[in-house]
């Protein structure tokens, strides 16, 4: 995947950082992770639609799915990035927790239902909107928009599998087999989404469309470690 076009003085400097040898990012950069990281989450900042902050911390994941086309794959464990991504994500789940509020504890046997409520109170199906009135046209935005996670679908939570045990460690390699296609590329559900992409007429390339969407579709396809 090409580096991203920037988005703001951050995402600038940090894609042309990594065009250079592995090595310390400039002290501009990491002083601006740091600002991010002490700002009062209260602050009239919209964290969740930041262009700039939010494209910072998608680059960073990045590094550590496929990495940029031109990056030397060394920047992956670079400590000054690591720091940068660190900042920057402390700023952004902060933010995250105070729009969503604090998650009550639940029993294992809660988690059902809860899961079940979280989905009613959704609103409206989308995926029933998009089935019934959508035309081509909002469609083929809507697969543009989601291209961006759905070619690596599953890979986010495959990092959860080594955290995890007993049958919880084994439910999860469930759904990641089933998602992966049970080993058949015909059943992976990336290719099927792909395939859908190429009817619409669209570019099927991983990250080929991560230029033309906004900061709100990025952070949906930013999450990486955290379980």
């Amino acid at each position: 995947m090409h580096p991203p076009a920037p988005r703001g003085p951050v995402s600038a400097a940090l894609v042309e950082a990594l065009r250079g040898s592995p090595g310390p990012l400039p002290g501009s950069l990491l002083d601006a992770g740091r600002a991010w990281a002490r700002a009062d989450p209260a602050a009239p900042v919209d964290v969740m639609h930041d262009e700039d902050l939010q494209l910072a911390l998608f680059t960073c994941y990045e590094l550590h799915y496929r990495g940029w086309d031109g990056v030397d794959d060394r920047w992956e464990w670079e400590p000054s990035p690591l720091t940068l991504r660190r900042d920057t994500e402390d700023r952004f789940e902060r933010a995250l927790s105070g729009l969503v509020g604090p998650v009550p504890p639940l029993r294992p046997e809660e988690v059902p239902q809860a899961l079940l409520a979280l989905a009613a109170a959704d609103g409206p199906s989308l995926s029933t909107m998009v089935r019934q009135r959508a035309t081509i046209a909002q469609f083929r935005e809507f697969v543009t928009h989601r291209s961006v996670y759905h070619l690596r679908e599953a890979d986010p939570h495959t990092w959860a599998i080594p955290r995890l045990g007993g049958l919880a460690k084994a439910a999860l390699i469930e759904i990641q087999i089933d998602e992966y296609g049970g080993g058949q590329l015909s059943r992976m559900h990336a290719h099927l989404f792909r395939a859908t992409a190429r009817w619409l007429g669209l570019d099927t390339g991983y990250g080929a469309h991560l230029d033309a969407v906004p900061a709100v579709t990025r952070l949906c396809a930013s999450r990486r470690r955290r379980v």
